[in-house]
């Protein structure tokens, strides 16, 4: 089964609210950061009166915060359904699902990715942590949902928390290739994401039955 056709990310925000971010997310997709942007340029480029921005927001952090948010919320639920088809299916197929469906999702959402790529690094602590948290909600119910598909059993909870948080950083810094990259570079790049995940887990299966294996014996009685 293909990858659920991804919606947009502000779709279900009210007009005024989401013509704004839509045009907040437009200007900052070039690299620019939020904290840049002029309420009037931000007004022109959404088309509305720039009094309208108050009616929505206090101020740019708090248009930045629910642009990243309003991303993370049609993400996370499309990820999980996609996984969950996948372990359905065939287990074995839920790396290579999962990060087509990822990327399509960045694809179809290049403003957005974009900003929150720049935001990552950017000057604002407030929007870096807003960007991290969402990666981290969505890297928490990837661990989620490999512990309750009983993906990797021999697993501590601990350590699928920690693989789940590099497979999720990585998948978020390669968009920013998949978006402009050609059908080839793209083919390419899942097939280097699906490995990348498959080898993670593979190799965190193999220390933890070294660590295992070291462990010393209880005493005897």
């Amino acid at each position: 089964m293909n990858a659920p056709e991804p919606a947009s990310a502000v779709a279900d925000l009210p007009p005024g609210k989401r013509k704004l971010i839509e045009a907040a997310l437009r200007l900052t997709a070039g690299g620019r950061s939020f904290a840049s942007l002029g309420l009037r340029e931000l007004a022109r480029e959404a088309g509305l009166n720039p009094n309208t921005f108050y009616r929505h927001f206090d101020a740019l952090d708090d248009l930045a915060r629910e642009a990243v948010e309003s991303v993370s919320r049609r993400l996370r639920p499309m990820l999980r359904r996609e996984r969950w088809l996948a372990a359905h299916d065939e287990p074995l197929s839920v790396p290579r699902r999962a990060c087509v469906a990822f990327f399509a999702f960045a694809l179809e959402n290049r403003e957005a990715f974009m900003s929150a790529l720049a935001e990552y690094h950017g000057t604002s602590p407030a929007l870096r942590e807003a960007v991290r948290a969402n990666l981290h909600e969505v890297s928490a119910e990837m661990a989620d949902d490999v512990v309750q598909l009983a993906l990797m059993p021999a697993l501590a909870r601990e350590t699928v928390d920690e693989v789940c948080t590099q497979i999720v950083l990585q998948l978020f810094h390669l968009s920013a290739e998949y978006i402009d990259a050609d059908t080839a570079r793209k083919d390419a790049l899942i097939g280097y994401a699906e490995r990348f995940i498959v080898r993670l887990f593979s190799g965190a299966l193999a220390l933890a039955q070294h660590e295992s294996a070291r462990a010393p014996l209880p005493a005897a009685p």
